[in-house]
């Protein structure tokens, strides 16, 4: 494997980062997931964009344009010889001293692993993914609900919480008991006909694959609702399914010890996932 650093490619052996760098001492950066399907990455243009909209919102000085950053993107599946890949584009203010606070002018780091994706197991879209509503909370008041910080223990907490309740995901909500969000994912309801989304306002990271599938829904013209919603709801929904770069459309059939609908992937999440995959179909051939 070769990975891209601060403009060079170095074997996964030789790839290191100084104890003293931010991200390792205060989870200090900002990151993109990506996956790539025949050589090409999904939406590269809008991970890149809310990537740049993430530094603005820590800090973080650009080291590179928007264009750059995506040429080396696709300069690492080419190294690498990668068609279906997974890919995560970090980015740290640098290496400095010890304490939060400093006006240095730091140097960020910038770090492009891409591998070869490894695909979900089969069941996971077949049957549906059990949840679990976990005692952490989305702060909705923080900037830091609404980026991709490199700051996971909130998430890392919940997933453990709701591992050790015997399920498979973890939802969370917000400071006022609101739906947010899932630990890796954002969490989609159908009730009615009706696709049910948390507004962003609940704390939510703004979801690459929750816009993508917002549109493809609306242009269906199926009726989308982006609002609160609160536990009783979820519970009394028709489906349930996550959205993420990776996993794509993941049907929920279980949350809290409750079927969901029939406790099968319903028509809606199935429908919503083929249409996805021919989005996918054609921007990698446009």
């Amino acid at each position: 494997m070769k990975i891209w650093m601060n403009g060079k490619f170095v074997g996964g052996e030789r790839a290191k980062i100084s104890v003293f760098d931010r991200g390792f001492l205060y989870g200090d950066g900002v990151f993109e997931t990506m996956r790539s399907y025949a050589g090409k990455v999904f939406c590269l243009d809008e991970h890149v964009r809310r990537l740049s909209s993430s530094m603005k919102a820590v800090r973080i000085r650009p080291p590179y344009s928007e264009k750059r950053l995506k040429d080396i993107v696709r300069k690492c599946l080419e190294v690498n010889k990668l068609k279906s890949a997974y890919i995560r584009l970090a980015i740290t203010r640098g290496e400095g001293r010890f304490g939060i606070y400093y006006t240095d002018a730091f140097t960020p780091n910038v770090v492009i692993v891409a591998k070869e994706f490894g695909p979900y197991p089969g069941w996971m879209h077949s049957q549906g993914i059990s949840a679990c509503v976990v005692g952490v909370r989305q702060n909705e008041y923080s900037p830091v609900s609404y980026v991709k910080s490199m700051n996971f223990l909130n998430y890392i907490l919940a997933r453990f919480d709701a591992k050790d309740k015997g399920c498979d995901e973890a939802i969370l909500t917000n400071t006022r008991g609101l739906i947010a969000e899932a630990a890796t994912s954002n969490i989609f309801l159908v009730k009615s006909g009706t696709i049910i989304a948390p507004s962003l306002d609940t704390g939510i990271v703004p979801g690459i694959t929750r816009d993508v599938v917002i549109r493809i829904a609306r242009k269906m013209r199926i009726t989308v609702k982006e609002k609160k919603v609160t536990r009783s709801e979820m519970l009394g929904a028709d489906e349930a399914f996550l959205t993420n770069s990776l996993v794509e459309i993941l049907p929920v059939t279980k949350i809290d010890g409750r079927r969901i609908g029939e406790g099968i992937p319903g028509e809606f999440t199935k429908l919503l996932h083929i249409s996805y995959q021919k989005e996918v179909i054609r921007q990698t051939l446009s």
